[in-house]
């Protein structure tokens, strides 16, 4: 089968590789439809993000890292179960996971399934088929297309962001950062009841579908004031939320500034191994700030599954044959597109 290889030192190269075989007992073999680029595979390409230390040795997954089929937003059919799944048949269209938690570890068993150690990766889904755990599979509505069962994965840490957050009706809130978690972050936000949204973003065309998606305001944080903006929306005192998914330092930073007191700040993205960013004590305790982050999404894909036909997800979608892939890669890197889906 056709598969884009991620390769030792970031890069992906299309092999043709074997396929998957009959599922385990407890696996499900699915043949992929779409499967989206996500921003944190962009990292495979800068050196600042592919030196990681021992505790970040292993991919999402939790497979090992060097040379593997890459993908994990990821939507298809199913074409195989294991002797022992119930619940799934073949020929239906789902969405995955791309990882299961094991149930029996100490944070499996303290609600925290995201820190598994026995974690249990799917194989990749930039290829024509993927084996998962049957715990990794989500029946797509019949009004819920492919294109759209592939962004499962990513709300699902949209709403795992604004759980953190913690959105509730009427709230002021800001998002820096106008890519596909942010733009998705903006659509579940405005479920939760945020009432004003300011989404800053460099990228003009991103600018133009945060507004039409329903932002407050928009901001271009190169010409603009971002400051000024915040004060002119929120009376001066900052938001009560602010949520970087723009994944830079100097942004991460500039969220704690644009925060009223009392505010949360919530780090949505990822950042460069080992790099820090300055918070004076003095600052946060006059401010009495929480900061948090968030790590992919715990207990959150049920509700993404009833949200797919409740976001407007159609206008981040663009299509791309497994072939382009790399073409895709470095036009997302260069600010071009918002969800791309390659197509095996």
């Amino acid at each position: 089968m056709k598969a884009a290889v991620m390769k030792e030192g970031g890069g992906l190269e299309v092999q043709d590789v074997p396929e998957p075989g009959e599922p385990g007992p407890d696996r499900v073999k699915v043949k992929i439809a779409y499967c989206g680029i996500c921003g944190s595979e962009l990292h495979m390409l800068d050196p600042e993000y592919t030196s990681r230390p021992p505790q970040f040795s292993r991919p999402p997954g939790g497979g090992p890292m060097g040379p593997r089929i890459g993908g994990h937003e990821a939507s298809g059919e199913v074409v195989a179960i294991g002797s022992d799944v119930k619940g799934i048949e073949v020929g239906q269209r789902v969405a995955m996971n791309f990882r299961s938690p094991c149930g029996t570890c100490f944070y499996c068993r303290n609600k925290l399934e995201h820190f598994c150690e026995r974690v249990i990766p799917a194989t990749g889904s930039y290829a024509e088929y993927a084996m998962y755990h049957a715990n990794a599979i989500y029946h797509l509505p019949d009004n819920v297309s492919l294109e759209v069962g592939a962004l499962l994965e990513p709300v699902s840490v949209a709403v795992h962001t604004v759980d953190i957050a913690d959105i509730n009706p009427g709230c002021t809130l800001a998002i820096l950062g106008g890519g596909p978690i942010g733009i998705l972050t903006l659509e579940v936000a405005q479920k939760a009841g945020a009432a004003k949204i300011l989404v800053s973003e460099p990228v003009e065309s991103r600018r133009e579908l945060a507004k039409q998606l329903g932002a407050t305001v928009v901001v271009d944080p190169i010409s603009e004031d971002l400051q000024e903006v915040t004060n002119q929306l929120t009376e001066g005192r900052g938001f009560e939320r602010v949520i970087d998914a723009s994944g830079k330092l100097v942004v991460a930073k500039q969220a704690l500034d644009l925060a009223d007191r009392g505010g949360t700040v919530v780090w949505a993205a990822m950042y460069p191994v080992g790099a820090e960013v300055g918070v004076p004590p003095s600052y946060m305790y006059g401010k009495e700030l929480t900061i948090r982050g968030v790590f992919i999404s715990p207990y959150c894909f049920p509700r993404s599954v009833n949200l797919l036909s409740e976001l407007e997800l159609e206008p981040l979608i663009s299509i791309r044959p497994i072939e382009e892939i790399n073409d895709a890669f470095h036009d997302l890197l260069a600010g071009k597109g918002m969800k791309v889906l390659i197509k095996p």
